[in-house]
């Protein structure tokens, strides 16, 4: 009977991953760092990192709301749920701090905890880093080598634009499972001339069979030869639904071409092999673009970490300045010997904590972000699941840390070189209470 268990979860889990790389492969993941922009307002990028952050922040908005708009003094429902989460972190935050510093805290601790972790949860949602605009890399590449060639210098360093292969590039578009991905790559110290060439062989080889039959001039890294820039379109030109590279010179289109290329935005660069302007590029059938996703994580972007870093700080050092005057600065700037360097690694270590707080945050969630993306390209539906379950603790923790870590140093701030005048204070108030009957009485009064 145990062999049959065993052999019905083997069948099972088979079955389960045939399912997910039938219907919920992902395509090949393109790993961009920085937040894609899905417009601009103004001098305002909206990425999609900072629209993800205006969701999340009106999700909370409505959530306060709602548990909170027909408040009852005997809670239940949703109010009882609320108040039990603001107790908790307060429970907690008195226990660290002490009841007065905890409640002077506790607004912004609390305000980092439930940002962070409702920003981490939210981003594990499917839809995010899946539905988006697309974002045409043919385009790209022109307007990339056009200034090259208008600068008149060649590229400092490697290029590469990775795409998917699409019907449609434009209005909203759903990353389909199992895209066809290419790349399209220079190398440093590729002309603009070099770099168009390259483009026109690249394009040969994603769309249909060819490949260059001749050593590239410079090695494995030089550039196209004629023989093969030529080749390569007359490859493109006998495929009906490959792409059409319209030339500057010898093509009884040229009306046709000069509307396509000022409708499409792009300039004439030059071929170094051809010895003509290559002034566009149609595609009659599949194109290449990417997907730019409305929504991915808020801390998959340093941008928002940093901030969150530098506002953690900002709140240490006005707390400190709060409680101890300018006498906060002691810990800094002290002349006493040894002491002078001690003070010089406490003002480097106050900034050094910004640092610490962006890329410890923007680390794990950038990671598991990553990983997410790859293992559904490689193995959905089994091994994602659990890194789903992994991330929702994940979160959680980078959440508790991030406003534990805040909480410690600000009580480290507000505390230091105070507790030792604070204790020699109350040890001599009460010596002074025990032989000074007039004050013992007006202490008891007082109190």
């Amino acid at each position: 009977m145990k062999a049959v268990y065993i052999a019905g979860g083997v069948v099972a889990v088979i079955g389960f991953l045939a399912v997910g790389l039938l219907i919920a492969q992902g395509p090949q993941p393109e790993i961009i760092v920085p937040a894609e922009k899905i417009t601009q307002v103004g001098f305002l990028n909206i990425t999609n990192t900072l629209l993800t952050s205006w969701v999340v922040m009106a999700l909370i908005i409505l959530i306060a709301f709602l548990c909170t708009r027909s408040m009852t003094l005997i809670p239940s429902g949703a109010q009882n749920f609320i108040e039990a989460v603001m107790s908790f972190l307060l429970n907690q935050i008195e226990e660290i701090a002490g009841e007065k510093n905890g409640r002077k805290f506790f607004m912004v601790i609390a305000t980092i905890f439930i940002w962070v972790i409702m920003n981490n949860w939210f981003g594990l949602l499917p839809f995010f880093n899946a539905v988006g605009k697309t974002e045409d890399i043919n385009h790209l590449v022109f307007e990339e080598i056009y200034e090259q060639n208008e600068k008149g210098t060649a590229f400092e360093e490697r290029e590469k634009h990775g795409a998917w292969f699409m019907e449609n590039t434009g209005g909203i578009t759903m990353v389909k499972p199992r895209a066809g991905s290419t790349e399209f790559e220079w190398e440093a110290g590729d002309t603009a001339g070099v770099a168009t060439d390259r483009y026109i062989t690249q394009l040969a080889e994603a769309y249909t069979d060819w490949e260059p039959a001749h050593a590239a001039e410079g090695g494995e890294h030089g550039a196209p030869t004629k023989e093969d820039v030529e080749s390569a379109l007359a490859a493109l030109k006998a495929d009906p639904k490959a792409p059409i590279v319209h030339l500057a010179e010898g093509d009884s289109h040229a009306e046709e071409e000069d509307s396509h290329a000022e409708d499409s935005g792009h300039h004439a660069i030059p071929s170094a092999a051809l010895g003509v302007d290559v002034e566009s590029v149609e595609f009659p059938g599949k194109k290449v673009g990417l997907v730019i996703p409305f929504f991915r994580g808020t801390f998959s972007d340093v941008n928002n970490t940093l901030a969150m870093g530098i506002i953690a700080f900002l709140c240490i050092e006005f707390w400190g300045f709060q409680a101890l005057g300018f006498g906060y600065l002691k810990k800094f700037f002290n002349l006493n010997g040894v002491m002078s360097f001690v003070g010089i690694l406490e003002l480097l270590s106050e900034f050094i904590r910004i640092i610490s707080f962006t890329f410890r945050l923007f680390g794990n969630i950038f990671a598991g972000e990553v990983l997410i993306l790859m293992l559904t390209f490689l193995m959905p539906f089994l091994f994602v699941d659990v890194i789903y379950g992994l991330e929702l603790f994940v979160g959680f923790i980078q959440a508790s840390v991030f406003a534990l870590l805040t909480l410690v140093f600000a009580v480290g701030a507000v505390e230091h070189h105070g507790d030792e005048e604070h204790h020699d204070g109350h040890e001599g108030g009460e010596a002074d209470a025990h032989h000074d009957p007039a004050h013992s009485t007006g202490a008891v009064q007082a109190h």
